[in-house]
């Protein structure tokens, strides 16, 4: 048994009821679709090569401290710098490529990941302790814990009540 796909198409003389945003969203439909068919998210052989690289920064914060994580998949620790100023954390460092030198005789097929020199900062919101930061590196993830400053901790206030 063979079954087909038909798109179902409503009569002309069909009672549709009225909607003034049909037209506008058919619209942007369309033009989504013409937009996606141009720029192609892949890139080309030609672009592949100015990808940059750009690490993940995620930053969760406790009641005690603050901890950062920058995934940096492929940067050797040597390449990684750390620094904190003005309760900035600044991650600097520099992603090598897998393949490079003058007598390799390897060219990129395709590349999909960036490499070059990257540099995130984060700001934190409230005052840290600068003398206990700790930066631990494994697996391609840095982990930095900002313990906040005894004065940005926050503290419970006994309120006493008038009778």
């Amino acid at each position: 048994m063979m079954m087909r796909l038909l798109a179902r198409r409503e009569p002309e003389t069909a009672v549709v009821r009225w909607n003034p945003f049909r037209e506008m969203e058919q619209f942007r439909r369309e033009m989504d679709e013409l937009f996606n068919r141009f720029f192609d998210w892949r890139p080309t052989l030609a672009t592949a090569q100015e990808l940059e690289f750009s690490p993940a920064l995620d930053v969760y914060e406790t009641p005690e401290e603050f901890v950062v994580f920058v995934t940096a998949p492929g940067v050797s620790e040597k390449d990684l710098h750390v620094e904190i100023a003005d309760n900035t954390l600044t991650v600097s460092g520099e992603r090598k490529a897998l393949i490079e030198g003058e007598n390799v005789q390897a060219h990129y097929v395709s590349r999909m990941g960036g490499y070059g020199k990257f540099t995130v900062s984060y700001t934190l919101p409230c005052a840290i302790d600068e003398n206990k930061v700790k930066a631990v590196y494994k697996n391609g993830v840095l982990e930095v814990r900002l313990p906040k400053a005894e004065s940005a901790k926050p503290k419970a206030v006994k309120v006493e009540f008038e009778k």
